[in-house]
């Protein structure tokens, strides 16, 4: 029966490729395909089609002439039997201006986006119930006026000409159950390069799905989409031409933004189908982009005649300028589509992204089936060249080295350096050099065992420790992780703290600190879809290195032994995830993202002194508010139920240093790292950023970013703290202040922006200093950009 389906299919692939002839559309000059070509079949203007994402269209055996139109090209009509090339070259044609005449009737494209807005509900694939489809990915680098030294200069022109830095495949079956359950299951994967590469690029995962969204997120910054509610107020629409088929008019509208915007926009064609009036294809491009230019190319199909879906999805991601151009190109492929299938939320794991053992194996009639069409000349020679350089390089390896990158690991023979390690400062320590050593896969394929030590110069102490990690291959990423530890810690800080960012620059004004030395034990899971579960416990002997005791029924002591057990719960609201080299990374987003700790003090266990249950909460949450801006902001709070000694208290919330005037984020500017000192707390951190003061790109592309914090807090038994100078926040304290994001930007190995501002903040209400001049605090802020 599997036989004789397979013979089915190959006669009917093979019937049809006997009545019809394929031929691309390409650019004169560049050779590029141009996307949604216009077809008419013998002068019939209802008759015809548009090329797909490729520049290829197909004729059927009877049709003896083609006319071929294309905004901004010159038309073309040819006798098929003329055609002794596949390729059919457009040139660009030379014209005026869309000429701007001020009428009493509104302009005609207005009325086809309006209707497109309307409609966009209904015709978002991801607002059905449930889908799957398989997908064909090929993504390429290639590079373009590359900058090389006169030497190389030969040996680069001649191997890209011959073929491209870099190109992968991947197909995989994918799954979808609303309101946002998938899963990207990888059953083939290759690479050039890479004998055994245990990971896989998805190029429809670098754009949305659909074109339906209000803002089209890509590179992790927001583009206002034009077809959205009141877009036609944001944007200038203009339409191009009309195309009839059958019954229906396929719009072709081009769209960009308005002048004096303050948003970021996109440019191109979008072609509206009038049947249900649905985005048929667009092809966007980011508007003055900067550094980084990314283009999205989308062709969507009617399925079972009732629903719009992708079928073909596209990017271009360009980065560079002044020493030439690297080319990041993906091609996704969709097929086999089924919609309103009969999934349940027990079909999808708690990883929705895995790759099949079997992925990296499979030969080349697999990939020969599974192509949208054959590799070219130089695909083909990527393969061959870069397979033989990555052989002798052992790009495997590196590979491995430099996934781990991100984590602050280097990788030599045998070990992994913690870049962590090397160097940091704070104003207890001034500046610390030290080291850190892992054993990594070359030893053991899932334990690594490790320590550290550094010697600050300030404080004149060594500080040191060792690990034992262990990563259990499982589809719940689970980790464990035994730990002893002599170092430092900030009073107000978690020893357990699953949230804590690689580097956090706060920790620069540090300088009061805990001297502990701790046994722990951790294990971090992924317990459910969207949800993070650690558990741990430890065992500390702390001494305040700060004039300081703690009164407990009479008697002052200043050491003291301290033992917990926590748990911690992080929720991920949209959670999205992506394997990256073989290593699952989760997407920036802009959705609500919970986390939760709970302690439990121990008193009595390895000789704790303290009982006590401590709670701390934070929502992470961003916004936009159509043509005002985004709104980010942070709710924290905390609660413990007990007198504990300041160290194990809330405090270190200010960031105000007269040294170091930097503006940190989620922390009051005004306030001191140490002023206020809580057993109860609740804080909100706000900014809006309104976007750019000026509508224009290069080095002066200023932002205004308005920021409104407050707090509330309280302190029992406040006299049992010794010693020590500190404020209680029962009363509100607030704050505001404006920064200027972006006032100079430096160019940056010309990949993006150095960018430097500055900001001001004013407390004020309860809080608020006797001299005037004090509640006013100047900041500077730094940060990277593309644009």
């Amino acid at each position: 029966m599997k036989k004789l389906l397979i013979l089915v299919v190959l006669l009917a692939f093979k019937g049809f490729s006997q009545n019809s002839r394929s031929f691309t559309v390409v650019d004169f000059e560049t050779k590029e395909p141009i996307a949604f070509a216009n077809i008419i079949f013998n002068d019939d203007v209802y008759s015809g089609t548009i090329s797909d994402i490729d520049g290829v269209f197909y004729t059927p055996t009877t049709v003896k002439k083609v006319t071929i139109s294309y905004v901004g090209y010159a038309s073309q009509t040819l006798d098929v039997s003329n055609l002794s090339s596949n390729s059919i070259q457009l040139k660009k044609e030379i014209s005026a201006l869309d000429e701007v005449i001020i009428t009493n009737t509104e302009n005609p494209a207005h009325r086809i986006i309006r209707n497109a807005v309307k409609n966009k509900d209904i015709n978002n694939p991801e607002n059905l119930n449930s889908f799957t489809y398989q997908s064909y990915d090929k993504i390429i680098v290639d590079g373009e006026g590359m900058e090389v030294r006169e030497d190389t200069l030969n040996e680069m022109d001649k191997f890209s000409e011959k073929s491209y830095f870099f190109i992968t495949e991947t197909v995989a079956k994918h799954k979808y159950l609303k309101p946002r359950l998938t899963e990207d299951s990888i059953i083939a994967t290759r690479s050039s390069g890479f004998k055994n590469p245990r990971f896989a690029f998805l190029a429809n995962s670098i754009q949305p799905f659909s074109f339906y969204e209000d803002y089209i997120t890509l590179f992790e910054t927001d583009y206002l989409n034009p077809i959205s509610k009141g877009s036609i107020k944001t944007y200038k629409f203009r339409l191009k031409e009309e195309y009839l088929r059958g019954k229906d008019t396929i719009f072709a509208i081009s769209f960009e933004p308005n002048e004096n915007r303050n948003f970021e926009g996109l440019k191109g064609l979008v072609y509206i189908n009038s049947n249900g009036y649905a985005v048929q294809s667009v092809d966007a491009t980011t508007f003055n982009s900067g550094k980084i230019e990314v283009s999205i190319q989308q062709k969507y199909t009617l399925i079972q005649k009732e629903q719009w879906f992708p079928e073909q999805l596209n990017f271009q991601i360009s980065l560079g300028e002044k020493y030439g151009t690297i080319k990041y190109v993906g091609k996704s492929y969709l097929s086999d589509v089924n919609l309103n299938t009969s999934l349940t939320k027990k079909d999808f794991p708690v990883l929705p992204i895995g790759i099949q053992k079997e992925a990296i194996n499979k030969g080349v009639d697999f990939w020969n089936t599974v192509r949208q069409d054959s590799l070219s000349v130089k695909e083909k020679r990527t393969y061959v060249v870069v397979d033989s350089i990555g052989e002798k390089f052992k790009f495997d390896k590196i590979l491995t080295y430099t996934a781990k990158l991100p984590r602050g690991l280097f990788s030599l023979k045998y070990v992994d350096i913690d870049l962590t390690k090397i160097i940091s400062y704070n104003n207890y320590e001034g500046l610390r050099l030290g080291a850190g050593f892992y054993t990594n896969e070359d030893v053991f394929e899932h334990v690594s065992i490790g320590g550290f030590a550094g010697y600050g110069f300030q404080d004149y102490e060594w500080k040191y420790g060792g690990e034992l990690l262990i990563d259990v291959p499982s589809r719940k990423d689970i980790k464990m992780q035994l730990k002893y530890e002599n170092n430092l810690k900030e009073t107000g800080s978690s020893y357990f703290n699953h949230n804590q960012p690689l580097f956090n620059p706060r920790y620069v004004l540090a300088e009061q600190m805990d001297q502990i030395e701790v046994f722990s034990f951790n294990t971090k899971m992924k317990l459910f879809r969207n949800i993070d579960w650690t558990v741990g416990f430890n065992t500390t002997k702390i001494n305040p290195l700060y004039d300081y005791s703690f009164n407990t029924n009479g008697d002052s002591i200043v050491g003291y032994t301290n033992s917990e057990i926590n748990i911690g719960i992080r929720y991920f609201v949209n959670e999205k995830l992506n394997n990256i080299f073989n290593s699952i990374t989760r997407t920036a987003s802009d959705d609500p993202a919970f986390n939760l700790i709970y302690s439990r003090g121990l008193s009595n266990v390895f000789g704790s002194d303290f009982s006590y249950n401590k709670i701390r909460f934070t929502l992470d949450h961003s916004f936009r508010t159509k043509g005002l801006g985004k709104t980010t902001y942070r709710l924290d709070m905390g609660y413990i139920d007990s007198s504990i000694p300041y160290g194990q208290l809330f405090t270190g919330e200010g960031s105000y240093d007269d040294a170091f005037p930097y503006v940190f984020h989620n922390y009051f500017q005004t306030t001191e790292p140490y002023e206020f000192l809580s057993d109860r707390y609740v804080n909100l951190f706000t900014n809006h950023n309104f976007g750019m003061l000026f509508n224009n790109k290069g080095f002066f592309t200023p932002e205004i970013v308005l920021h409104n914090n407050l707090g509330i807090g309280d302190l029992s038994n406040a006299s049992n703290h010794e010693a020590i100078r500190f404020n209680i926040k029962n009363e509100l304290f607030l704050e505001t202040g404006l920064e200027l994001r972006n006032i100079l930007k430096l160019n940056y190995l010309d990949i993006g922006y150095l960018g430097f501002g500055a900001g001001g903040f004013y407390r004020y209400g309860f809080y608020n200093l006797p001299d005037s001049g004090d509640n006013f605090v100047f900041k500077f802020a730094a940060g990277f950009t593309f644009k």
